[in-house]
């Protein structure tokens, strides 16, 4: 359709003669957006005009034309929804209440394992009712999806970091600390140690070591921990991974140091995603047993041998590593809350148009 002077002048000058709705119709006739968006001065006309527009920029100096491309289209759609603010609480939100129940099941749920569940199952009935409204607004349907499979997703992250990692550093400051124990002693005489340090005359037998290697292709490695008198029942062993032969050849952590007389309890986990390391230790010691005639005690200690200056190794592993699991979770999840509300988002009637 062609553009008269009349309506040119009408487009840019719209606001001053109180005629913005007459601009905004000419602007249509004229494909004038540049000029339109300078004169919607109030936010519903400005919101109007953008969702109208087909793809040239909101504001600023005229661009050269461009032609009616796929991928403009689709880069001026996606812009403009992001920059909702209905886009950015189905997306924000989803992602604060996966954040907030994977931090709560790694770092609490050891003391407060029923206010996870409670979290969890409040999150869950929430977004279950922001599903039965999904017909009366638009961003109850994105908004509701995205919390349910956030608060799934949150709690199997959270409570796979605390069985994985987040859980041994709880149990290591939480154990007692013993000195100067003789290996020939029970093992049920500290029982609740998480970290030992030995007599002067210990050391590790790594010439009756061996390895047992699992499904998963992964070696066990463990060695008898013993002292001069060569006691008949092995109450302690040494243990490592990958770091052995068959039989013999073992030289995990700093156990071919002489000077290290020390060991860090290896703890067992709930073992809800994996079987953890001290079954297939307790596999590993088995296989000892018969290879070497050992006699073990019924249920040893395993530990990981180190020097005295180096008995928070373990934890300190442990927590660096579900500190940087969280991480790594989050960035994911920000992404992945990102994709699904831009999946199920559909924007008001209002903007349609543009998206429809």
């Amino acid at each position: 359709r062609s553009c008269s002077r009349n309506a040119r002048l009408e487009i840019r000058y719209g606001h001053c003669i109180g005629a913005p709705a007459a601009a905004l119709k000419s602007a249509e006739a004229c494909g004038h957006w540049e000029e339109a968006m300078l004169t919607a001065r109030g936010a519903r006309d400005f919101e109007e005009v953008s969702m109208r527009k087909p793809f040239a920029p909101q504001l600023g100096p005229r661009s050269a034309p461009q032609g009616p491309g796929i991928l403009p289209q689709i880069t001026g759609q996606l812009a403009i929804i992001a920059g909702s603010p209905d886009f950015l609480v189905s997306w924000l939100i989803p992602f604060g209440v996966f954040a907030v129940l994977t931090l709560m099941y790694s770092y609490s749920f050891m003391l407060l394992p029923s206010v996870c569940c409670l979290l969890s199952a409040a999150a869950a009935s929430a977004s279950l009712f922001l599903l039965a409204i999904r017909k009366r607004g638009h961003v109850w349907l994105p908004l509701g999806a995205g919390c349910l499979l956030a608060s799934l997703a949150g709690s199997v992250a959270g409570l796979y970091i605390y069985d994985q990692y987040a859980c041994f550093p709880a149990f290591y400051e939480n154990s007692r600390i013993y000195t100067n124990v003789v290996p020939s002693q029970p093992s049920g005489a500290v029982a609740d140690a998480g970290k030992i340090t030995f007599s002067t005359e210990t050391s590790v037998d790594t010439n009756h070591s061996v390895g047992f290697v699992s499904e998963q292709g992964q070696t066990y490695c463990v060695a008898p921990v013993r002292d001069k008198s060569n006691a008949g029942l092995i109450e302690f062993w040494a243990v490592g991974m990958g770091c052995c032969d068959s039989l013999g050849g073992f030289a995990c952590d700093q156990s071919t140091d002489t000077s290290a007389r020390a060991g860090i309890r290896v703890f067992d986990n709930s073992g809800f995603f994996y079987d953890s390391r001290k079954d297939f230790y307790m596999k590993a010691r088995k296989k000892a047993e018969a290879a070497f005639g050992f006699v073990s005690a019924e249920l040893p200690m395993y530990v990981r041998w180190v020097r005295e200056d180096n008995l928070d190794m373990l934890s300190d592993q442990y927590r660096t590593k579900a500190f940087g699991v969280v991480f790594l979770f989050l960035v994911f999840y920000l992404a992945a809350s990102a994709g699904l509300a831009m999946a199920t988002y559909s924007p008001r009637k209002g903007a349609r148009n543009l998206v429809g």
